[in-house]
């Protein structure tokens, strides 16, 4: 009796260990992404006068290096130029110095400085650089069947996009939701 105890824990140890050893790939190693707008999508929406608007950034690029990595992080650098919504008029407004100031500031920036691994993927904390004006924000990232998704609201405001023509957001909407879909 005692000997069978023994072969069943052998057998049980045996058992998880080998379990461990086939999820380790699953669990227990960083992921990077290195994805852009050929693969992936940042698209923002919000309202103009009482109708809703939505476009995409069509030049971007972004590294990902997620938990369990002992340095995860996220940077992220988005053309503004490229900003499209499909209207002509929009389109021209948002390179404007007033909106994105593209003259100026071309570019937008995303740095995380914190990544928690969460039940359905993973907090980040990070800040954001647009016309020259850093604000920090938090966003989940989600798994998918295809990669991550994740939405987040900026204050346009807050980065001084379109305060001079809107400082009341009585025409647009003051928050802009940003949502990601990266592809693994």
């Amino acid at each position: 009796m005692f000997h069978n105890l023994i072969q069943l824990y052998r057998f049980t140890v045996q058992t998880a260990f080998t379990c461990l050893l086939l999820a380790a790939p699953i669990f227990g190693n960083a992921e990077t992404i290195n994805t852009n707008h050929k693969t992936s999508q940042i698209s923002f929406a919000g309202e103009h006068a009482g109708m809703p608007f939505s476009g995409k950034f069509r030049s971007w690029q972004a590294q990902l290096i997620l938990p369990p990595s002992n340095t995860p992080k996220i940077e992220a650098s988005i053309d503004l130029r490229s900003a499209k919504t499909g209207d002509r008029t929009y389109d021209e407004t948002l390179t404007e110095g007033d909106w994105f100031d593209v003259k100026n500031t071309p570019k937008g920036q995303f740095v995380s400085q914190d990544i928690q691994l969460t039940e359905k993927g993973y907090l980040v904390k990070g800040e954001l650089t647009l016309r020259g004006i850093t604000q920090t924000l938090e966003f989940a990232l989600t798994h998918t069947s295809k990669g991550l998704t994740g939405q987040l609201k900026i204050d346009r405001l807050a980065f001084d996009i379109g305060k001079d023509s809107d400082p009341d957001a009585e025409w647009v909407s003051r928050y802009i939701t940003l949502n990601l879909h990266i592809t693994r």
